[in-house]
């Protein structure tokens, strides 16, 4: 080369090496810098002078300057070497440079490009982040782009969008064909036909469908589209998102679900529901509400005037800023049933119990409130008529109280609903002996009482035991004995207590003085005696003469003997009576028990009265012997006999029936008759009481019933009667059979 041409030539390398974008450095073989161009100086920050000083291992910090020197000979060796990395700046800042390294361009020299590549990382860094950040976004959102080409059909998914379709990411493209196989079979038409509409432009792509993913967990997601075309308006393809909203929205069926859960209740609650918001306005009122109320009123604070009301225990109206909705929304106050009487809109006055509570956020802060109302004015109608009641209740007990401390009679209550309890009027405890508190009232009268013949009375007989069981006993003679004391004879009655339902809840015994009375029924007992006793002699007197008279030849003479002696035999049987009674009541009638065959006993009362064709006998069954005085058991059964022939139907049959029950042998003795009304049979066996016949009054004294009863029952046996009036009336008694041979009588 001329030395023209490398004159020219050396000047257009200086030019080239000046004015470099790049910087441009050149080293020795023992890597001094022995040339750098002005872009070097700038991105070194050093002068020119400077960096001749340095060698190319100074270009790195020091970190790297161990491994440049390393690197060095095989450099040299390869000819060429290319990298990036951090380089040290004069100032000791660094930064992030791009080099490209050519041994031997000339002897013994070696020549670098220099670039800084600092601005470029940063903007690949932010991006990286930038596409880290979005990827994260939509892993936590869990949202997947897509992007797909018409051309090629073949659609780019984000790491997220493979995800959400069960996918591990990767780079592989998919079809539309791919994308459709993963949508329910039963959206897959809905979805084609939304894209479709699409990309006729009709409409946007936004819908929902379900997806069978690959790890097999059916999805819901919701994608969004746009399609995107060219400058002539083309299709080049579409773009958009797909998110898994599968916990939306089922989390939104079953808020919709609660929500008409929520109105289906607040619709049929039988109180009435106000909603406010938390400007104190009224959204809502649920069906009661407008009934309480005669109709619904949505409105706001300036409005709440028009309800009008008043404290119930006051009788002040209740402002607009005091009612509990306005006071739960203004300050958050609870309140809960505020009595008031109401003003409904259509016109009627009402009892309503008013409560209402603040609605709040996560936060605390106000969002609403809501209030209930309940009518209660029945109940305070109700609840008035049930104080009144029981403040007469309590007066009436006050004077129940009053009357039973006061009453001359002894009465003792006994209530039962928990276990007995007894109260006693003064007179019970007078009777008794009772001088303080006491414990155990059962026991006391288990000490206290006994049968009229002195014995203890039976464990569970005692009246007030029975009347619990649910028995009523009626004129109960009884004695009263207390140590150191005269016996008091008492008449005793009781009776079970019913509630409504009929269940027992207690019973109430009364026991009444009767000494008086037992003195009076002595003298009159010793005065029955005295007179049936003087007027027997007497009696019989006559009976003899006028049975002499009675033998006279003159028949006058005779049929007037007949009459005395006939007036005689039933004034005889009437003073049998008197003595009888006296001996019953006085419990000393004797009886001469032996075995008894009543067959024969029957037939032989029946064979010696008069009426006998009318008499028809049955004996049921062999009968025993019964231990019975039978002169007196022929007494009772004249006694029945005597009765059906006095009040039958003349004419008419009377029928007597022996059988055996059980323990016992029961004659019954049966006449057809007027019969006996119910009033006349509740007294039929007392003293004294006496039945009608046809055609007039029954001569007698009305002992013959009560005679009857008092032999039967000190033989240990009953006597019934039943009658059906207009038809038959039935009189029944029972012996006990032998059961003791030998029995004492008496």
């Amino acid at each position: 080369m001329t030395g023209g041409a490398s004159t020219e030539s050396e000047r257009l390398y200086r030019s080239v090496f000046e004015h470099a974008f790049d910087g441009i450095l050149v080293a020795d073989d023992e890597g001094h810098l022995v040339d750098v161009n002005p872009r070097a100086c700038e991105l070194l920050r050093a002068p020119r002078d400077e960096l001749l000083r340095w060698t190319v291992f100074d270009l790195g910090p020091p970190e790297v300057a161990a491994k440049l020197r390393e690197a060095w000979p095989a450099f040299l060796e390869a000819g060429r070497w290319k990298a990036e990395g951090p380089f040290r700046r004069a100032d000791g800042t660094t930064f992030v440079g791009e080099f490209a390294a050519q041994a031997h361009f000339m002897p013994g020299r070696h020549l670098s490009i220099l670039r800084d590549v600092s601005a470029r990382k940063q903007s690949e860094e932010a991006l990286r982040l930038s596409e880290q950040r979005l990827a994260r976004a939509q892993r936590i959102a869990r949202i997947g782009s897509w992007e797909w080409v018409a051309a090629t059909d073949e659609t780019t998914w984000s790491d997220e969008c493979f995800r959400l379709f069960g996918l591990p990411p990767a780079d592989e493209k998919k079809s539309y064909a791919d994308f459709l196989a993963f949508v329910h079979p039963d959206d897959r038409a809905r979805v084609h036909e939304a894209v479709q509409r699409a990309l006729g432009g009709t409409c946007t792509y936004s819908i929902d469908h379900r997806i069978f993913p690959a790890d097999g967990v059916e999805r819901i997601v919701h994608a969004e589209g746009d399609v995107i075309r060219d400058e002539a308006g083309h299709i080049i393809g579409m773009t958009g998102t797909v998110q898994d909203v599968t916990a939306q929205r089922k989390a939104e069926t079953a808020l919709q679900k609660s929500e008409l859960l929520f109105r289906q209740v607040l619709e049929t609650l039988p109180v009435g529901v106000w909603v406010a918001d938390e400007h104190g306005k009224y959204v809502l009122a649920n069906p009661a509400a407008k009934r309480i109320w005669g109709e619904s009123m949505a409105a706001g604070p300036e409005r709440s005037g028009a309800f009008k009301a008043w404290w119930v225990d006051t009788g002040e109206e209740v402002k607009p800023d005091e009612w509990a909705l306005a006071r739960a929304v203004r300050t958050g106050e609870t309140a809960v049933n505020e009595l008031v009487e109401i003003e409904a809109f259509d016109g009627p006055h009402k009892i309503v119990l008013n409560s209402a509570a603040p609605v709040r956020d996560p936060e605390g802060r106000i969002l609403g409130a809501f209030g209930i109302n309940d009518d209660v004015t029945e109940q305070h109608r109700l609840e008035a008529e049930r104080e009144e009641l029981v403040r007469a209740l309590s007066t009436e007990r006050r004077w129940l109280r009053t009357v039973i401390d006061r009453s001359p009679i002894g009465i003792v209550l006994c209530e039962n609903p928990r276990g007995p309890r007894f109260i006693l009027n003064r007179r019970a405890e007078e009777l008794l002996g009772v001088d303080g508190p006491l414990a155990d009232v059962l026991g006391l009268l288990r000490r206290r009482l006994c049968l009229p013949d002195g014995t203890s009375v039976p464990n569970g007989d005692l009246s007030i035991e029975r009347g619990m069981r649910g028995e009523v006993v009626s004129g109960r003679e009884m004695i009263i004995r207390i140590p150191g004391k005269p016996d008091v004879p008492i008449l005793t009655n009781a009776s079970p207590i019913h509630s409504e339902e009929g269940h027992i809840l207690g019973a109430v015994v009364t026991y009444e003085d009767i000494t008086p009375l037992k003195e009076l029924e002595r003298l009159r007992q010793e005065w029955t005696s005295v007179v049936a006793h003087d007027l027997r002699q007497p009696v019989t007197t006559i009976m003899t003469l006028a049975g002499m008279l009675a033998r006279s030849p003159d028949p006058t003479a005779r049929r007037r003997a007949e009459r005395i002696v006939a007036s005689t035999e039933r004034l005889e049987r009437m003073i049998g009576d008197l003595l009888d009674l006296s001996r019953i009541e006085a419990h000393r009638l004797e009886l001469v028990r032996a075995p008894t065959d009543i067959a024969a006993l029957l037939e032989h009362v029946i064979e010696a009265t008069e009426a006998r064709d009318r008499v028809a006998l049955c004996i049921r069954d062999e009968l025993p012997a019964v231990p019975a005085d039978a002169q007196r058991i022929e007494q009772v059964v004249e006694n029945l006999l005597s009765n059906a022939l006095k009040y039958g139907t003349p004419g008419t049959p009377i029928e007597i029936v022996a059988e055996r029950r059980g323990a016992e042998i029961v004659v019954s003795v049966r006449n057809r008759g007027p019969g006996i009304t119910a009033e006349d049979m509740r007294a039929l066996f007392e003293r004294f009481q006496r039945g009608r016949a046809r055609g007039g009054t029954i001569k007698g004294l009305g002992l013959g019933l009560y005679i009857v009863r008092g032999l039967v029952e000190a033989h240990g046996g009953r006597v019934e009667a039943e009658s059906i009036p207009g038809e038959t009336t039935t009189f029944s008694f029972s012996l006990p059979v032998l059961g003791t041979e030998g029995a004492e009588a008496g």
